[in-house]
């Protein structure tokens, strides 16, 4: 039950907060251009529903791409990472290694 109010007045807030801003003229504006045409948009796509199949598709398309594109560049890095990691391991086990020899240099004089 505590879900339908919570939903209720996320809903009432956003009405408000919506219904407050179509005060300002360039906000009405705005809303009014957008509307027209989303207006015009699904006119267009009513009047040729294949049109609208074809555009979700290349839509979709686009954004598997760039999705797929942006996970091989986030393994590149990681791979990457991972040999900067290696290094910086190996750079360390060397300094550990001068400074035991330093340590025992100091200790036998």
């Amino acid at each position: 039950m505590s879900q339908h109010k919570l939903w209720k007045g996320v809903l009432l807030g956003a009405l408000v907060g919506g219904a407050a801003m179509l005060f300002d003229r360039d906000t009405r504006s705005y809303v009014g251009e957008k509307s027209r045409s989303a207006g015009r948009t699904c006119k267009g796509f009513a009047k040729h529903p294949s049109e609208a199949v074809h555009s979700l598709r290349v839509n979709y398309e686009s954004m598997a791409k760039r999705l797929n594109d942006g996970a091989d560049s986030v393994l590149d890095l990681l791979n990457k990472l991972e040999d900067i990691m290696i290094k910086v391991n190996e750079m360390d086990k060397e300094v550990q290694e001068q400074l035991r020899a330093v340590n025992n240099s100091k200790e036998a004089s």
